[in-house]
């Protein structure tokens, strides 16, 4: 499992002792393999067992069985939502992935679970870190290799978890807000300023009222499951994280499409005015599928192609 020390808990919690305690010296000898088989045979005789489910999930984490990994990390957050655990572990498989955003959103969620969650402060201070370090290197080396955020992250281990029940911050109390850190600004990066009159006054061009509709539009596909609707809000290209539209294309297919309804509900849309051709759109979005939801603020930066607007990349800014 690369170089990331993952969170490993022993939930207390009632059960079959023995077996549990059999599985978690399993786990502490690092003997996965039989861990793994360990956990599934438990899950099939108490496939609610909190405690075997972690575990067990865990020890597919650590031989590789990341699809395994996810579906009991993401069972046991619907069931068990006073954990911040098994968000914590979801993230690394997430950030091995390249998938920043979606690992930055778990960690705080995590935070948001319980406040005094330690682990997940520090493994998200060193996620920004990360970003922060290699969009700046990007910047002022016109770098087109692919970025890695991944280096110099390292997550400490704990071992137990208080058998009292989590407590739940308050939504003052709670983590409001953890965006991305984007790239420098031209300026930031010692380039000279590029904005201009002209530029300035190309601004106006931009009609907020169709950018809008495009936003309400992408999310209206996205909702009924009208695929082509949705890849074609796209830019012509467009791969995200991935090594190829086809895959990109793929990928979201795969989840669009699986069984289940999806709603995404959009407010509080904001338009910013980029220059001729480009624009940047915030909004607070609510995601909800029958395995997974969320409501989170998110920008989709929109490009110009001819006659119509794209989305040329997307980000979640925070998790509310």
């Amino acid at each position: 499992m690369s170089k990331y020390l993952l969170v490993l808990v022993f939930l207390l919690v009632s059960g079959p002792a023995a077996a549990a305690d059999s599985m978690q010296q399993l786990i502490v000898q690092k003997d996965y393999a039989r861990a793994l088989q360990t956990g599934e045979a438990l899950l099939q005789k108490n496939p609610q067992q909190p405690n075997t489910r972690f575990l067990t999930a865990y020890a597919n984490q650590m031989t590789g069985n990341t699809e395994r990994a996810i579906e009991l990390y993401e069972a046991l957050i619907r069931d068990e939502p006073g954990l911040p655990e098994p968000r914590n572990n979801l993230a690394m498989i997430y950030l091995e992935r390249g998938d920043y955003d979606h690992a930055s959103q778990l960690l705080v969620s995590a935070i948001n679970t319980r406040i005094s969650y330690a682990i997940a402060y520090a493994n998200l201070s060193q996620v920004y870190k990360g970003i922060a370090s290699e969009a700046y290197r990007r910047a002022i080396s016109q770098s087109s290799e692919p970025a890695r955020y991944t280096h110099d992250i390292e997550l400490t281990p704990i071992t137990w978890l208080d058998s009292v029940e989590p407590e739940l911050p308050s939504r003052s109390g709670a983590l409001a807000s953890a965006a991305i850190v984007s790239a420098p600004t031209p300026a930031a990066a010692g380039a000279e300023p590029a904005a201009t009159e002209e530029a300035a006054a190309a601004d106006t061009d931009v009609d907020e009222n169709l950018l809008i509709a495009r936003v309400e539009n992408w999310a209206r596909a996205w909702s009924s499951k009208d695929f082509d609707g949705y890849r074609t809000s796209y830019a012509p290209g467009y791969r995200d994280r991935f090594d190829s539209h086809a895959k990109w294309v793929e990928h979201r297919r795969s989840r669009i499409l699986r069984p289940g309804a999806i709603s995404v509900e959009i407010s509080n849309i904001k338009v910013r005015r980029r220059g001729e051709n480009r624009a940047s759109v915030d909004f607070t979005q609510a995601f909800s599928s029958p395995t997974y939801s969320d409501r989170v603020v998110k920008r989709l930066d929109f490009e110009r192609f001819g006659a119509e607007w794209k989305i040329a990349s997307e980000r979640v800014l925070s998790v509310l």
